[in-house]
């Protein structure tokens, strides 16, 4: 709704008609009807967890469903915006989203809220954030925990700052592993993570929700999207809610004797090693925290 429908698909038309936008016939020799009963027996054949399929998809047991249905719904009016990389970005020229997303932050005075799956923040990121929290900011940041991250690699590297980040001022949290979240992980994901949602919180009135991580890969590699809502009583009402359920769905991470810790708010305990993840879990974010592969996560 809006000037924004119109910027997405500005967006959409820019990339269809880009250069690096190449016809279907290229890649696939001749097309193939594909029948349900194809479909029926792909499924069968390649066994597809009937648990996770059904748990994750089952929209009508969300809260959200029925607010739909029963016209329930709470909306809140805002202005938006659209930022989005450029066909260009795979060329190499630069990202726009980043460009746009820098200038947004650099203009935040009191208080910011990141919330992704995957984080990297490498070097020059992580100084970005402490400079931040010591100017006087209030900074935030939730993540996933490695036992609810399907890619051990992208915890590997986290963690590389995550003493840096806390002992510089940042607020960190890291989701903890859902009951539904099985103990699968692979080195390029397969979405069973507990933490979806990429987004932040500025100043206690801006929300910025799009496709992007906070990691290398988004910034470098691929082409992202996001909108930014000015909307404050919708931003204040959901940081309002954030502390509650932090302290019951997240550890809280600290430093103690110069070693991190996972303060468990539920109850009560400090953890001194990472919850909830296997020995193997462990050794391969470990192994992939001294693999140069960084700016490819």
């Amino acid at each position: 709704y809006g000037n924004t429908v119109d910027q997405v698909s500005d967006q959409f038309d820019q990339y269809w008609n880009s250069e690096f936008a190449i016809p279907m016939e290229w890649i696939v020799a001749e097309s193939e009807a594909v029948s349900s009963q194809d479909v029926e027996q792909w499924l069968a054949e390649t066994k597809i967890d009937e648990k996770f399929s059904q748990g994750r998809y089952n929209f009508k047991e969300l809260p959200l469903y029925e607010q739909l249905r029963n016209s329930d719904l709470e909306l809140y009016w805002g202005q938006a915006e659209l930022f989005y990389d450029r066909p260009e970005k795979i060329a190499g020229k630069g990202s726009q989203l980043i460009d746009d997303l820098s200038e947004l932050l650099e203009q935040t005075q009191h208080s910011l809220v990141l919330i992704s799956p995957y984080f990297v923040p490498t070097e020059s990121g992580t100084q970005a954030l402490v400079e931040a929290a010591k100017s006087g900011k209030d900074v935030t940041i939730i993540t996933n925990s490695l036992a609810s991250n399907d890619v051990f690699a992208v915890h590997g590297w986290y963690a590389k700052y995550r003493q840096d980040l806390v002992e510089g001022g940042v607020d960190l949290w890291e989701v903890k592993a859902t009951a539904d979240v099985d103990n699968k992980w692979s080195m390029t994901g397969s979405s069973r993570s507990s933490l979806h949602a990429k987004a932040m919180m500025l100043d206690e009135r801006k929300l910025f929700v799009g496709s992007m991580n906070l990691d290398p890969r988004s910034a470098d590699l691929n082409t992202e999207m996001a909108v930014v809502i000015d909307q404050p009583e919708y931003v204040k009402r959901s940081l309002e809610q954030l502390p509650k359920q932090l302290k019951l769905k997240a550890y809280q991470i600290k430093v103690e004797d110069d070693d991190i810790v996972w303060i468990d708010h539920e109850t009560g305990e400090t953890l001194t090693s990472e919850p909830d993840a296997s020995i193997w879990r462990r050794m391969g974010a470990w192994f992939s925290g001294i693999l140069p592969i960084e700016d490819q996560l």
